[in-house]
């Protein structure tokens, strides 16, 4: 009987070849899988891109073919053409509008941030009650837009509200009609804005501020910085992205805020606060043109995501 020895070379051949095989086997069982996955994604998400065609592209569309049409919200829609951009263009009360929300937007966009990242920067710092103001800051953020305003129109009352009494124990008098007088409408507007939004920046600038390395405040400490100078030296650069994004969020959300001013003013007095949002809807629930409203609303669309755009570039140029 006679045994065949295999040549050692051709073992390895053999060993490397069956790898190759299970390697092979491998790689298709894994390409297999994710192909089941890819489909089965593909098959959950039908419902959500249904949902977000219905309810958010197919109005956009409508509201865009609205734009170059004539209806009071009744009867057939006439067409008009480029009408209703060329009366807005020339239109002094949408010059005004246009100029007051850019005004309310950012003014209330900067604040908020400004004083996210000055809360976060306590809470960070362990100041006394910063645990507490984790929740108390939060509130206002969950509280329903039309009561938050119905508080505040209150607390701007002149005699009995409480901004006023407040005013009245420092001296400076009780009898201030601020949401009253179209020079300071906008004000309180602004205030009640910044009250509400800044519990969400806070928590998200927290959020961010915390996730620093202790390392590197550490290390300025030992090469003699102070709180002020690792604050700015350190904390704010690296949290820049996030403070643009929530600058740019807070623009957007704010200039198609709604509830807040029509519940305090209803555009008042004089149209002081009557902000694009406001004037859109006057122009469609009270005077019947749906389409000018619809082409404030295009226009409005425009410039925010121009805004968004530009809010992107600059947070990632930031991060790079």
């Amino acid at each position: 009987m006679s045994v065949k020895n295999e040549s050692p070379s051709k073992q390895v051949s053999t060993s490397s070849a069956q790898g190759r095989n299970l390697f092979s086997r491998k790689k298709k069982a894994r390409i297999g899988l994710d192909a089941i996955n890819i489909r089965s994604a593909r098959i959950t998400l039908i419902p959500v891109f249904l949902l977000l065609f219905i309810f958010l592209a197919l109005p956009m569309f409508n509201s865009f073919k609205l734009s170059f049409s004539r209806w009071g919200g009744f009867g057939p829609v006439e067409s008009a053409g480029w009408t209703n951009y060329q009366r807005l263009i020339s239109d002094p009360q949408m010059h005004y509008s246009s100029k007051i929300t850019i005004i309310y937007a950012f003014t209330v966009a900067f604040f908020v941030v400004a004083v996210g990242v000055l809360l976060a920067a306590a809470v960070s710092a362990n100041v006394r009650g910063h645990k507490a103001m984790k929740i108390i800051w939060f509130f206002p953020g969950i509280a329903p837009p039309t009561a938050v305003a119905i508080f505040w129109s209150s607390s701007f009352q002149p005699d009995s509200g409480v901004v006023n009494i407040f005013l009245k124990r420092i001296g400076l008098g009780s009898n201030h009609a601020l949401l009253a007088s179209s020079h300071t409408a906008l004000f309180p507007v602004m205030f009640v804005g910044i009250w509400s939004a800044v519990g969400f920046a806070f928590l998200v600038i927290l959020g961010a501020v915390e996730q620093i390395p202790v390392s590197l405040r550490e290390a300025a400490h030992v090469d003699g910085a102070n709180v002020f100078q690792q604050f700015t030296k350190i904390t704010l650069p690296l949290i820049r992205p996030i403070l643009m994004t929530i600058f740019t969020l807070e623009v957007i959300w704010t200039f198609n805020g709604f509830t807040v001013v029509w519940a305090m003013t209803n555009g008042g007095p004089a149209d002081s606060t009557s902000i694009l949002p406001i004037l859109a809807y006057k122009e469609a629930f009270r005077y019947g043109r749906f389409g000018t409203a619809a082409a404030m609303a295009v226009i409005t669309g425009i410039f925010l995501m121009i805004v968004g755009a530009i809010g992107i570039r600059l947070s990632r140029s930031e991060q790079q």
